[in-house]
């Protein structure tokens, strides 16, 4: 069974919004506060490098679009 601290089970309840966190993170000393940075950059690169490549589209498929809306939006402007 996993034992958590009095202060980490506040934690676990209390902190719910960004709000919650920043005002924890400007409590920690210089160090904890690397360590925390540190932890998000590393969490982002792996976020990153899960990501799907970028999906490129030729003007002429973008072009097409534009005029499909365009059109659709001049139908549904004209009906009742």
């Amino acid at each position: 069974m996993l034992y958590l601290s009095f202060a980490q089970r506040y934690c676990l309840v209390v902190m719910t919004t960004l709000a919650d966190i920043e005002t924890a993170a400007a409590a920690l000393t210089e160090a904890k506060k690397q360590e925390l940075l540190l932890f998000l950059a590393a969490s982002l690169r792996r976020a990153r490098a899960q990501a799907p490549e970028p999906r490129q589209f030729s003007a002429d498929t973008i072009k097409a679009w534009i005029a499909e809306d365009e059109a659709d939006f001049e139908r549904l402007s004209r009906s009742p």
